[in-house]
Order: C-alpha cells, then structure tokens, then sequence
C-alpha cells in the first residue's frame, strides 16, 4: 500500500525561473510546473533573468506570465543594483510596493563597499529584506571548483573558503551598522556557519540558507571532470558539507532552498572549467528532501520547517494554506523543466547508489484548485 504524506506546501527562497531571457533554458510556465512537482508552492524568482528584474516593467512580465502558468505562485525578487552591475541602486521601495518579496544581487559580486552600505541602510528604512550570497568580487573569481586537494589533482582554478567567508564578514559587520533584515543565500562552508552562529549570539537578525544539493556531494564528486556537478556555489570539502548538515539539523542554517537552475544541452559541452555552472535541481527535490533524515542526519521536523515555516519568516509572508501530497514509496520518471543538467537526471540514484525516494502525486493550493501531477 502507498504511504502517503500531506504536508504544507513548501517555500524555496531561491531558484531561476529563467523568464525573461533564453526560453531554451526555461520559462515560468516550464519551471512553475517543475516546482510543483518539487513540493514547492511558492517560489522565490531570482533577479539575474535577461533583462534582469530591476524595471517596474520586467517585475509586471514576470507577474502576469507567472499568474498564466498554472504552476507555483512565483514570488519575483528585485534585482538590487540596475542590471545586477552594482553600480547604481534600484528604486527598491517601488519594486516592493509591486509585489517583490526581498532584493537580490543574484550570483553577482558587489565590490563596492560603500554602495553596499547604502543599499543595506536604504532596505532597512522600510523594512525590506535582503537575500544575498556571500561572494567576493575577484577572490576565486576564475575558479571553477573547490580550492583544495581534488582542483590541485585536476590542474583546476580553485575558489578558496575565503571567497565566501571575508564577504560574509562585510555583510555581517554592516548589517551592524545598518541593522535591517539580511538573509545570506546558500552557504558552502564550514566556517561561514559558525560566523552566523556567532552573529546570532551577538544579537545580529541575520538568517540562512544553504542548497539541497550541498548537503549531500563534494568536491569529490567532480573528480574526472564530470560537468553534472558544476555548481555556481562549489562543492566543498566533507567537513564543510558535514557542517552544513549540522547547521540545518541545529537551527543555524534556518532554510534548505533548491538552487535550481536549469540550463540548455549545449551549456555542458565545453571543456569543465569553461562549463556554465548551475543544477536543474526541481525534478529531483522532493527525493532529496525525503531523504534528509536517514543520509543527512537532519530530523523530519526540522527538515519540513527548513522548507515550510522558516522562509515565511524569513520573507515576512502569511503561513500558507497549500498542501502537497507526496508518496514516499514511488518515484516519477518524467521531468518537467526545461534543464538535464542534474547529476541525478538519469536515475534517481545518489552516487554511493543510495536510491531516493518518493515524488509529489498531486497538491491543493490556498485557492481551492486541486490536482493530480501524475
């Protein structure tokens, strides 16, 4: 017989929906749908699409092709800098009174300390969250992997701890000066859990996250090239994806979010240090989450407010009514976004050859709507 669960709906406070930009990698009907599939009801939309979500007129097309999409409600971020170049501030306070959820400099570095002050103090004035990643603007900026024993192997151009850990330390120590809602997005090591630990502990209203998929590979896992595990955030070391767990299983990493970032069959053909990073990560979520407690060590309780509870506070939004229904004794072959560049897009199998389970069967949404995924 079937087991089967009904849970809340789940909120990923990170994801490219790819719209506007190349439809080849995806649109917000493709990936709405494929966040359903991966429990999510609610979808955080990253700012870096091509033009980037920074005009009155780029959030408004998001809005309405999302509203069209029959899929996840898509909760567009505004792009905090115009064209994520981090030289001028968007209008923000417009951007939030249409409907944005947090700002974002995406995946893009900020090198200007002053502009970012000013960015972090202007938010704070109305109470707007930010969601950035902690990435230095040139530390690591031509690595491709991990600094450390399996780059050094592979004559590959490393991205230090370090690259992540002095940014986080700017964002830590304006936010000080600044105070507001920072929420810092996909962390990857070690030693960046503890300095939100620390901050925590020296009164500082900062949250994380960190992405599925750095929970369970490593820099291990790109050994012999293999481009199914170019990630703009690296795999790191054991230790550090061993921390990561216990950052979650404890509290100090408040959200698990999916990464997902779908790419067109022709992204992963160049040589691995030229490859287009990123994992379409959605098709596979649901698996990956379910597995949680048994390989990661991280209990069910903490793992559902890691995607449920924890980033509605985070964003400041209503609990949900939504529910999803998932069936943890099955798994569906199909795969709904546009983006195979997964690791697990064959099988759903993790490479010590742990199988993972289940899949979502259907959802229920605050609306009333109810449907069958398969």
């Amino acid at each position: 017989m079937s087991n089967t669960l009904t849970l809340p709906g789940f909120t990923d406070l990170y994801a490219r929906m790819r719209e506007p930009g190349p439809s080849r990698r995806g649109t917000l009907a493709s990936e709405s749908r494929a966040a359903l599939a991966a429990g999510f009801t609610r979808v955080c939309a990253a700012p870096d699409t091509n033009p980037a979500t920074d005009s009155t007129a780029t959030v408004e097309l998001v809005q309405h092709h999302a509203d069209a999409s029959n899929g996840a409600k898509v909760l567009p971020m505004a792009a905090l800098t115009v064209g994520l170049q981090g030289e001028r501030l968007t209008e923000l306070a417009t951007l939030k009174h249409l409907g944005c959820v947090a700002a974002s400099q995406a995946d893009e570095s900020f090198a200007d300390t002053r502009l970012l002050y000013d960015a972090m103090a202007y938010a704070a004035s109305f109470d707007f969250p930010l969601i950035m990643r902690a990435r230095d603007a040139r530390l690591g900026i031509n690595g491709c992997a991990h600094e450390g024993p399996v780059a050094t192997r592979l004559g590959l151009h490393g991205i230090p701890s370090a690259a992540e850990t002095i940014p986080l330390a700017r964002l830590l120590e304006l936010l000080r000066e600044t105070g507001g809602r920072l929420h810092v997005t996909r962390l990857s090591t070690a030693r960046a859990v503890d300095m939100i630990a620390e901050a925590r502990n020296a009164g500082l209203a900062v949250t994380a996250d960190v992405g599925i998929s750095h929970l369970y590979f490593t820099e291990g896992d790109i050994d012999g090239f293999d481009a199914r595990f170019a990630s703009a955030v690296p795999f790191r070391s054991s230790a550090d994806r061993d921390a990561l767990r216990r950052g979650v299983r404890d509290g100090i990493i408040d959200a698990i979010c999916s990464d997902h970032a779908p790419l067109d069959t022709d992204a992963s053909l160049a040589p691995f240090p030229q490859v287009e990073p990123g994992l379409s990560v959605f098709d596979r979520f649901i698996g990956l989450w379910l597995a949680l407690p048994e390989y990661c060590g991280i209990p069910s309780n903490r793992a559902l407010d890691a995607v449920s509870a924890a980033p509605e506070n985070i964003l400041g939004l209503s609990p949900t009514n939504d529910t999803i229904e998932v069936t943890t004794d099955s798994i569906s072959d199909a795969w709904l976004s546009h983006g195979r560049n997964s690791p697990l897009a064959t099988a759903a199998v993790l490479p010590d050859g742990t199988p993972l389970p289940g899949c979502v069967r259907g959802y229920r949404l605050e609306d009333g709507r109810r449907q069958n995924l398969w």
